[in-house]
């Protein structure tokens, strides 16, 4: 056992005298396994690995250099016989280890997953209720209930994390279906213990749950009336938001299939994949100050995705290297389940076989399994 004397500021094991600094130096190199397990030892080593953010940013910092996992990790939706989720490489559709189980809303597979530097942001839109899920850890976080004005409003949640104050915030719009107006909330992970309350936007929008987070600003789509699709932008830090300008074009094709396009973080700048009858672009925005865009026209047919086999409509996101990739979402155990990727420069697809993901005839039509890949997955022994 190793303890601090009070007065060296030194750790002391055996007849071994260590100065506190080099046993913190000592813990960083060691795998995160072990630093979870070590948070037992003492409350002073507990503070330092769950709760000290230099610590703590320099293990998400190593990991950022050395990926645990080459292959990406998976978010596992299952809504029978309960609502629960699994995060793991592999796919095992009898699984009891490291289960989270979720409240059941009204209808279970009204679920959004959202994923930012090693922490899960799980919601419904029919609820109010948000959970936080830390895979390195396997700390569950419930949020406290949103105390809104009615429970007959549906809720949008956004999920992000701001470099500059290593702040992870949550947002929700609620839309109060009775007056048709909608309040915004913020949650603070490590700060508070309620919501608050904050200034929404002009704009007479409903956002939809396609978002994404990019250097502490999140970024969603909305409908507006009579008929159109804008971008806005909330500034975790400032918690304001604006109004993201785009090309006539890019506004067309939102409105035109609002399923079949997605918001992206390709190589750290926003982009925006739109499936259209015609053609499958990406649009990337060069200048986010400016907000300037540019169009690559991919030499795909109309749902190329599709044409492989996949049970998809549109890609699902962008990978760190700047690769598109599509996961099957809704798996029936019909057939086996893959992730499938499109290289820009290469022109060409690929797809990888989730292990475990294999045809099951047993199992029956109306069961099925959501599936959310997370590619850019960091360990962080944040504590929540």
């Amino acid at each position: 056992m190793l303890s601090v004397c009070k007065r060296t500021r030194k750790t002391v094991t055996g007849d071994l005298c260590l100065p506190l600094d080099i046993i913190v130096e000592i813990l960083k190199k060691l795998p995160t396994k072990s630093l979870v397990r070590f948070r037992s030892v003492s409350k002073q080593w507990s503070t330092i690995i769950s709760s000290d953010r230099d610590f703590i940013e320099s293990i998400v910092t190593r990991s950022l250099r050395h990926p645990p996992l080459k292959l990406p990790v998976f978010i596992f939706h299952h809504c029978v016989p309960e609502t629960f989720f699994t995060v793991s490489p592999v796919f095992s559709p009898t699984t009891t280890d490291h289960v989270v189980t979720i409240p059941r809303p009204s209808r279970p597979c009204t679920f959004h997953y959202q994923y930012s530097r090693g922490l899960i942001c799980c919601s419904s839109f029919e609820s109010h209720l948000v959970t936080i899920y830390n895979p390195t850890t396997r700390q569950v976080f419930p949020l406290p209930e949103i105390q809104a004005p009615t429970r007959s409003g549906l809720s949008s949640c956004f999920f992000g994390y701001d470099p500059i104050t290593y702040q992870y915030k949550v947002l929700s719009i609620i839309f109060d279906c009775d007056e048709r107006k909608q309040t915004y909330h913020v949650f603070t992970l490590g700060c508070q213990q309620s919501w608050r309350k904050v200034k929404g936007i002009d704009e007479d929008s409903y956002p939809n749950d396609y978002s994404v987070c990019i250097d502490g600003t999140i970024y969603y789509s909305a409908y507006r009336k009579p008929r159109e699709t804008i971008l806005l932008s909330f500034d975790l830090r400032s918690e304001r938001f604006d109004r993201v300008l785009v090309p006539e074009a890019l506004s067309k094709a939102l409105l035109a299939r609002i399923n079949h396009q997605r918001l992206v973080n390709h190589l750290g700048k926003l982009g925006c994949i739109c499936c259209n009858d015609g053609d499958t672009s990406i649009w990337i925005m060069d200048d986010a100050k400016k907000q300037e865009w540019s169009r690559t026209i991919l030499c795909l047919p109309n749902y190329p995705v599709k044409l492989l086999g996949a049970d998809v409509d549109t890609f699902s996101g962008a990978t760190p290297a700047g690769e598109i990739y599509a996961t099957q979402c809704n798996y029936f155990f019909d057939k086996s389940l893959y992730v499938y990727y499109y290289d820009m420069n290469q022109n060409s697809f690929r797809r990888v076989h989730i292990e475990g993901g294999v045809r099951d005839k047993t199992k029956k039509r109306r069961y099925c399994v959501e599936v959310f890949a997370i590619h850019d997955h960091v360990e962080n022994t944040m504590s929540l």
